[in-house]
């Protein structure tokens, strides 16, 4: 991907779209209202989320590095874009992404609805200008109608914004063996307990991974490399201290979402924990909450059943 690029995409406050007499319009994006937000526009989003016309060619759709079925991930360590060219980080998964105030892994667009326009514009994603992209999609008699019911205009990016950001908030569930446990008081392992003793107090992982989505929305440098050929944070900040920072992840569903870390270089959890347990790589931007350890066999055993029991009960079995 080309930072410079998306980081100028990020920064502009409007998008510029063309009506029907090709005239310019300045659109401001403004929060999705109370009154918008509801199933007709999720629908509207769905079907948009699903639509490979959104790319240049249609051959790639927003679900193409984001499956349903993958806890809405892709499982490559780097996603596969139009022309089977590779992106340059592992697709993060959407769920319970409307409690996230930073988007991608480098944490460089603030809202749902304008992260929806980066991988529309990457080269390497879905390759195609905004201004391009209409009147193409417009011309779809569905999306026009709906646009036309829903905010009394036509299709245009600031529907097509907005829908798929409400289609994305409506990604949320908290239905896990973990939940089962904690707020029905069901046991199904003693694993679990003894799992989620060592998650929160032996090492204190919850100092990033809290709350009810397992993560701060922090960026962290998680001493991966001694050098970074990505540089995460500093593409945004160009401030040196964040070279090697990416986003605290989720863990719910982090069980079937491997490979992990930002460019997927973790085939398993088995893997995560061993680099944590060694306290990672020398780096001067390494965060100060890793520091080694040392687990016996049945602490990892039970480690790892804890963070499986955060799979959503639509994937067990």
């Amino acid at each position: 991907m080309n930072f410079k690029f998306w980081m100028t995409i990020a920064l502009i406050p409007v998008l510029i779209q063309c009506t029907n007499n090709n005239t310019k319009v300045e659109q401001k994006f403004e929060p999705l209202d109370s009154i918008a937000f509801n199933q007709t526009l999720i629908d509207l989003g769905e079907k948009l989320f699903f639509d490979p016309r959104l790319s240049i060619n249609n051959t790639v759709s927003c679900a193409s590095c984001h499956h349903p079925d993958k806890a809405f991930t892709d499982g490559k360590k780097r996603s596969i874009g139009i022309h089977q060219r590779v992106g340059k980080r592992n697709a993060p998964s959407l769920w319970n992404v409307k409690n996230q105030d930073l988007m991608m892994w480098d944490g460089g667009v603030r809202s749902l609805e304008h992260q929806a326009i980066v991988p529309l514009q990457d080269t390497n994603e879905m390759g195609v200008s905004i201004n391009d992209l209409f009147p193409k999609l417009a011309e779809i008699q569905y999306y026009d109608s709906l646009a036309k019911l829903l905010y009394d205009r036509s299709f245009d990016p600031f529907v097509l914004t907005r829908a798929l950001s409400a289609f994305q908030r409506n990604i949320y569930q908290e239905n896990s063996e973990y939940d089962e446990w904690k707020n029905k008081g069901v046991l199904k392992d003693s694993a679990l307990l003894r799992g989620y003793s060592l998650f929160n107090e032996k090492l204190n992982c919850a100092q990033c991974h809290s709350g009810s989505n397992f993560t701060n929305n922090s960026m962290q440098n998680k001493g991966l490399y001694v050098e970074y050929e990505d540089l995460g944070r500093f593409n945004i900040t160009l401030d040196s201290a964040d070279i090697g920072k990416f986003k605290v992840p989720t863990l719910r569903n982090v069980g079937i979402t491997a490979p992990y870390m930002h460019d997927g270089s973790f085939e398993s959890l088995y893997e995560v924990i061993m680099h944590y347990e060694k306290g990672g790589k020398s780096n001067p931007n390494k965060s100060e909450l890793i520091q080694p350890f040392v687990l016996t066999n049945q602490e990892r055993e039970d480690l790892l059943y804890f963070l499986n029991a955060l799979t959503d009960q639509r994937y067990v079995n």
